[in-house]
């Protein structure tokens, strides 16, 4: 009879934490549709993980609007300027190992870069206090220029403020970032980072520094304009450039996997 009564016992509350999950589930499901009626999002996926388990997964509207495919597990989703977490960890990685100071001078890595650059350092790149012209406020940088070519037409330019007298968020301090991890390691940007951060999820990160590459079922950008009442692709996807951190890393989140 012991038996019997917390069998049942432990079966009301498994029906019951049951319940409440679907519940939460149902509220969950209910919020996300009405913030994207709010807020016009296209489409999305969503995973949220508690104690290391996921405890609701769902997917939700069109990779794109031009064929209306449906975000899938398969979905490729950029994570933009969130990469750039991974430029500087890099950075640090780096350090730790011994190969590379806060104080070092840029110029011990990069080559032919501007006499206004020399004493930039390191550190100043990553606090955006280099005062470095940022290439991103240039239209006549061609998407594809190469990153020698990139600063050549850079070194035209004045220093936007003395090194270290401001802060200034800037592309150009993380194309240079990139520089300096290829030129220590002797390693693409992309193949340091997936092997150093990524190396027990290879199979679900593609992490790209190219803007441009065509990747499978990515998942496109829009802005909602309230004008014309018509979404536009952003202009990232439209082929602006972009260095380890804008628009570059292209993730599978874990718990799509």
């Amino acid at each position: 009879m012991k038996h019997i009564l917390l069998a049942a016992f432990a079966l009301h509350i498994s029906t019951t934490a049951f319940s409440q999950q679907t519940n939460q589930s149902k509220l969950i499901d209910s919020y996300v549709k009405e913030a994207m009626k709010n807020n016009k999002i296209p489409g999305l996926a969503l995973g949220i993980i508690k104690d290391g388990k996921v405890i609701f997964e769902q997917y939700y509207g069109t990779e794109n609007l031009e064929d209306l495919k449906k975000v899938s597990p398969t979905s490729m989703f950029r994570v933009y300027s969130t990469s750039k977490l991974t430029a500087n960890v890099g950075i640090f990685q780096l350090i730790e190992q011994g190969k590379l100071s806060l104080e070092d001078n840029i110029s011990k890595y990069v080559e032919n870069i501007p006499k206004e650059w020399q004493e930039v350092k390191v550190k100043n790149l990553l606090t955006h206090s280099s005062g470095i012209p940022n290439f991103i406020a240039f239209e006549d940088i061609p998407v594809d220029d190469s990153n020698a070519k990139v600063i050549e037409r850079l070194s035209k330019e004045k220093m936007e403020f003395k090194t270290g007298n401001e802060f200034r968020y800037n592309q150009t301090n993380y194309m240079l970032l990139t520089m300096i991890i290829e030129k220590i390691t002797g390693q693409s940007f992309n193949n340091f980072i997936i092997n150093n951060q990524f190396s027990d999820s290879k199979n679900q990160v593609y992490f790209s520094s190219n803007s441009l590459e065509q990747i499978p079922n990515r998942v496109q950008k829009y802005n909602y304009n309230n004008q014309t009442k018509q979404y536009e692709q952003t202009p990232f996807d439209n082929g602006v450039r972009s260095h380890s951190g804008n628009g570059l890393a292209i993730t599978l989140p874990a718990f799509l996997q």
